[in-house]
């Protein structure tokens, strides 16, 4: 079966120009701009009589019937929001090419033994709110209306007002929750976001487990003083409370080998001006590696680290816990599907980890899950210079669509 490039290539290029900041893509989770991009979507899916329904949560489904609909979906997918400034692959590449399989079966009236459905999961990146992947983790049971109860993004609109603005009760998120046996399996196309494929000169890669995030803000309580008049060792300064934190952070994740990583991606002091000792300081901090043991050492040399910079310092120093996601192995049947899939489709692929978390490693809680990837030019993403050839984007779509055809047995 082929794949309409000029088509992937124009839904693609099109949902890039739909962001809520001039002359950049950022696309935040349940803003207005997200549901222009789904309305965008579905209105393609419309023209195909594709059923289409919207979750409790905002996840988007979007079935293809097959001739025994008591069968379990075979089903993929990705998600559509973005962070600020993004690149325009991220997501929305696992989108279209889970519709361009729906259509190219409508077009040619082509069908398949199981049902077919393309997820669209709402709210992956944490961008918004701080918590990633929230839709898949909503669906699998992972997450909870309790859990997200607390959830509010930097504007202070709490998750449960977000929902409400675009139509959803957040009384009713928990019925988004699917069961097990809905599923026959799922699949995830995604750029690489890393260097590895490239630097290989690897046209695939065949994911074989995803790293996992704890995911923690840090809340460090000291004085405010005057710059001048405050003498150094009567200072309780909370920035480079939190810049020592920061540094430990970066040793600890050297020393956890297993390709563990620590990040402090936002450090903010108050009040902020030249001449006051920061009185506080708020970090935001992701670690994650697919090894447990050495992504746990990191969060508990934080903790000592906490202990020892507070005592010493005179300061309060808070530990909010975010989340505290499960590395995942993808089952290895599906792997070895990928795997032949791309062998017979005569593709160069590697057999390789995901460092970031997807929604597919939430799906792989429920049902037998395999994850795609194509390369990332110089390993860049999360950027406006995030970019994946055509040519390589193809082939990702040519590999999911013969493994998602395998799967659903077409006839």
């Amino acid at each position: 079966m082929s794949v309409n490039m000029q088509r992937v290539k124009t839904l693609i290029n099109h949902l890039a120009t739909i962001s809520s900041e001039p002359h950049q893509l950022t696309r935040l989770a349940f803003s207005a701009e997200d549901l222009i991009a789904r309305d965008y979507l579905l209105e393609i899916c419309r023209q195909q009589r594709l059923k289409v329904r919207i979750d409790e949560i905002g996840n988007v489904i979007i079935r293809r019937d097959g001739l025994h609909n008591d069968l379990p979906a075979v089903a993929f997918g990705s998600h559509i929001d973005t962070v600020v400034n993004a690149g325009k692959f991220d997501g929305p590449l696992g989108t279209v090419a889970g519709l361009e399989i729906l259509l190219q079966l409508c077009e040619r009236q082509q069908s398949t033994r199981y049902p077919l459905e393309l997820i669209i999961f709402t709210c992956e990146e944490s961008s918004r709110f701080n918590y990633a992947t929230l839709g898949s983790k909503v669906m699998c049971g992972v997450s909870n209306q309790a859990d997200l109860a607390r959830l509010q993004d930097k504007n202070g609109i709490r998750l449960a007002t977000a929902l409400q603005q675009i139509g959803l009760d957040f009384q009713r998120v928990d019925q988004a929750k699917r069961s097990a046996a809905e599923f026959k399996c799922f699949f995830e196309l995604h750029i690489e976001q890393g260097p590895r494929l490239e630097n290989e000169n690897k046209t695939i890669g065949v994911v074989s487990g995803i790293a996992a995030p704890i995911r923690c803000i840090v809340k460090i309580e000291g004085q405010a003083d005057h710059s001048g008049a405050t003498a150094m060792n009567y200072r309780h300064d909370a920035l480079l409370g939190g810049a020592e934190l920061a540094l430990a952070l970066e040793q600890a994740a050297i020393r956890a080998g297993h390709a563990t990583v620590a990040t402090v991606g936002q450090m903010q002091a108050k009040p902020g001006v030249m001449n006051v000792v920061p009185g506080y300081c708020e970090l935001l901090v992701d670690i994650r590696g697919t090894d447990l043991a050495a992504r746990e050492s990191v969060f508990s040399a934080l903790q000592q680290k906490i202990d020892e910079v507070s005592r010493q310092r005179g300061l309060q120093i808070e530990l909010q816990l975010i989340s505290r996601d499960q590395p995942i192995l993808l089952d290895p049947s599906m792997v070895s599907a990928v795997e032949q899939a791309t062998a017979n489709l005569s593709y160069t692929y590697e057999i390789m980890p995901s460092g970031a978390g997807h929604d597919a490693m939430h799906m792989a809680t429920l049902c037998p899950t395999a994850m795609i990837f194509v390369p990332s030019r110089r390993g860049i993403s999360h950027n406006p210079l995030e970019h994946t050839d055509w040519q390589d984007v193809e082939a990702g779509i040519k590999v999911l669509q013969a493994v998602v055809l395998q799967q659903a047995e077409l006839i």
